[in-house]
């Protein structure tokens, strides 16, 4: 078990609380536009929780986030557990996705410790640890359940579902030949049978038991358990403890070996299948096959049924089918068709067929065995169940005609619809918008609701390259966790000013999308700056081959007060002087101020003057000006060589210059973009380039 506390002395009302406040106030201490006080929300990921196979004994931790995804305080005034058996499980809570320093929730005996109401200001959050320690074979399910101040999310339901444990045998190798073997002597004293080990290994929870043995074929091979029969009646003791642990059957990941000889009277074609039977509720009986003296031919088909659970009635669904060469011999495949009788929806793609006959080379110990993928096509006319035949016919002496059962089934499927609240969003450059598509749903499918949420920026400003993410990071908003496709809601940090398009496609539990139907929404993003003067450029490096990468060239962009000087404080507004103090010395709203330096390629990088000075009482203007801080890879050095900028000024709002083709053929390249009159709100262009920094 992992480290636990308990809260006898720590409530999570207070812990959490304290978190949420101090997360809130350091989002607002960098912009106040990142809390608000509206309506709360929440999100919980995953939505269910569903544990696999757990041996008795051994204990796994699932982690779900809970989010305050709205713009008001979240509360949670209930969170309870209603499980099968409650001492399988312990509920935990923790501020980070870490489980060794949690503090325990609600205990194996239904003591519930959660100390609330728990309070969450806007994108806070905490998680909640369901730790899973089976004590038996039985299955378990439950729920977890959160009540909340969320009008249409009072009570949220967390489902926890667990795997059913049993039994389970593998078997290697599947397959083998013996190749050239002559007759054994057993009258020469250096005669030695040949043989080959196969290790029959339990990767189930439970013990396998039942253990039954036959060989079908020649009776030239034998098998043998520390070399005895286990088909002799006075030797079945064998098969009741085979990894003699002292418990009946064979152990969970335990394994035996049972020896196969091969010493044959006379020289010939041999081939048998070995046949063990145990109490594995999949596959009772498990074959292994033998050949020697003739490389005879073999043939497997993966999948050995093909199913078509659910497919949309009038379209085409299709599945591959491997035949598979397992044989000592070349696999000769003759024929390949749908049998007669067969439902007519299912068909062979024609394309996938080889020209007959067709020839797949023997199989080669321990390498993959030949193969040829052939794909079978259904395509239901109503909703029904649908069977059919598919016949392969090869050169294999033992399954000249080998037959593979079709099975599927025909549904009806109502189209999912995307919807996104609010549809329309207007911000400013660098805020962090919320693409909320929880409204979507599907009319037929699990819950109303569709399996997949994928948010697509379908149009953007020139230079912008951020994308959805399941949420930024706090510190630094142009990174953060990749967005997960099973959520509906994502995170997009607005990089630079202008229009922006992001489509919502979900997908229902058939595969059908709404792209396909036409019914993905669309959210408009229109970013406009508050300031009087908003500076921005971008740029683009041919050689880097990933420009949104954590590598990449560094250019910088350069504000210059009318009585300042390049590179020198407090005349110039960079990287290295990103918030002088210009004009009146106790006035804030005259200075300017770098919002963002990009050090890894592509940018943007922005400056923002709200209250410019008067540039005629100045006697000059404003100046812009991009220098080329390094074209290299900070950690090998690799040159990108020249890269090409884009500036854009924005004036009262409105973009007011664009400076393109700014080019920098190397590093420690300088040019002078434009110059910025005040009060006039008038921008111009002065591109001038040095090889340079002054």
């Amino acid at each position: 078990m992992t480290k636990r506390f308990s809260l006898e002395t720590n409530s999570l009302g207070a812990v959490a609380l304290l978190w949420a406040l101090a997360a809130g106030a350091a989002l607002a201490g960098c912009d106040d536009k990142f809390s608000g006080s509206g309506s709360p929300d929440i999100t919980v990921t995953p939505t269910s929780i569903s544990f696999g196979k757990v041996n008795i004994g051994e204990n796994v931790d699932e982690f779900v986030r809970v989010q305050n995804s709205g713009d008001g305080t979240l509360v949670i005034t209930g969170i309870s557990m209603n499980m099968g058996d409650t001492t399988d499980y312990e509920l935990y809570w923790n501020t980070e996705n870490e489980a060794d320093t949690a503090f325990v929730g609600i205990t194996r005996n239904g003591e519930n410790r959660f100390d609330l109401p728990l309070q969450l200001e806007p994108r806070t959050e905490f998680f909640l640890i369901l730790n899973y320690a089976p004590t038996d074979d039985t299955p378990e399910s439950g729920e977890i359940v959160l009540t909340t101040n969320v009008g249409d999310k009072r009570t949220v339901t967390i489902p926890v579902g667990t795997a059913s444990v049993a039994p389970e045998i593998t078997v290697s190798p599947g397959t083998h030949d013996f190749g050239s073997v002559p007759a054994f002597n057993p009258n020469d004293p250096e005669a030695e049978p040949e043989f080959v080990d196969v290790t029959v290994t339990n990767i189930g929870q439970l013990p396998l038991t039942n253990f039954g043995f036959s060989l079908s074929g020649s009776q030239e091979f034998e098998p043998l358990i520390g070399g005895r029969d286990p088909r002799r009646e006075s030797n079945a003791a064998l098969l009741d403890d085979p990894d003699e642990d002292g418990e009946a059957g064979l152990s969970p990941n335990a394994s035996f070996v049972i020896r196969v000889e091969y010493k044959p009277s006379t020289q010939g074609p041999d081939a048998a299948q070995l046949i063990i039977e145990s109490n594995d509720p999949v596959q009772p009986s498990i074959a292994v096959a033998l050949t020697a003296n003739g490389a005879t031919p073999c043939i497997n088909v993966v999948p050995a049924a093909v199913e078509f659970p659910a497919s949309l009635v009038n379209r085409d669904d299709s599945r591959p089918v491997n035949i598979e060469s397992c044989g000592g011999g070349p696999l000769q495949i003759e024929s390949i068709e749908i049998a007669p009788g067969s439902d007519p929806a299912f068909a062979l793609d024609a394309t996938s067929l080889p020209t007959f006959p067709a020839v797949l080379p023997a199989a080669t110990p321990e390498q993959a065995l030949p193969s040829r993928e052939i794909r079978v096509s259904f395509t239901p006319r109503e909703e029904r169940v649908y069977n059919g035949k598919l016949i392969v016919r090869t050169n294999d002496p033992s399954s000249p005609e080998k037959i593979v059962s079709l099975l599927g089934r025909g549904v009806l499927n109502a189209c999912p619809q995307a919807r996104a609240n609010p549809e329309e969003h207007y911000v400013e450059p660098l805020d962090v918008v919320v693409l909320d598509g929880a409204s979507s749903v599907d009319p037929d499918g699990p819950d109303n609701r569709p399996v997949r949420f994928e948010w697509v920026i379908t149009d953007r400003p020139e230079g912008s390259t951020q994308q959805p993410r399941e949420q930024v990071n706090g510190d630094d908003p142009t990174i953060g966790a990749p967005d997960d496709l099973t959520t509906p809601n994502a995170q997009f940090f607005v990089d630079l000013a202008g229009t922006y398009t992001a489509e919502l496609r979900v997908t229902d539990n058939l595969g059908l999308s709404s792209e396909t139907c036409e019914t993905s929404a669309i959210v408009t993003i229109v970013a406009k700056p508050e300031e009087a003067i908003h500076i921005q450029v971008v740029w683009t490096s041919p050689d880097d081959p990933d420009q949104t990468d954590r590598q990449g060239t560094d250019v910088d962009l350069h504000l210059r007060h009318p009585t300042g000087d390049w590179f020198l404080a407090p005349g110039d507004c960079y990287y290295g002087n990103p918030n002088p103090d210009w004009g009146e010395l106790t006035l804030e709203s005259d200075n300017p101020v770098l919002d963002i330096d990009d050090i890894n390629g592509a940018g943007p990088e922005n400056i923002n003057l709200n209250e410019p000075e008067n540039t005629e009482t100045l006697g000059a203007p404003y100046e812009v000006a991009v220098h080329y801080y390094s074209s290299r890879e900070r950690q090998t050095g690799q040159d990108y060589g020249a890269s090409t900028a884009t500036a854009r000024i924005f004036l009262q709002g409105a973009l007011n210059l664009t400076v393109e083709n700014i080019e920098l053929p190397a590093q420690d390249a300088f040019c002078k973009v434009a110059a910025i009159e005040w009060p006039a709100a008038t921008s111009t262009s002065i591109l001038e380039c040095f090889d340079t920094k002054p």
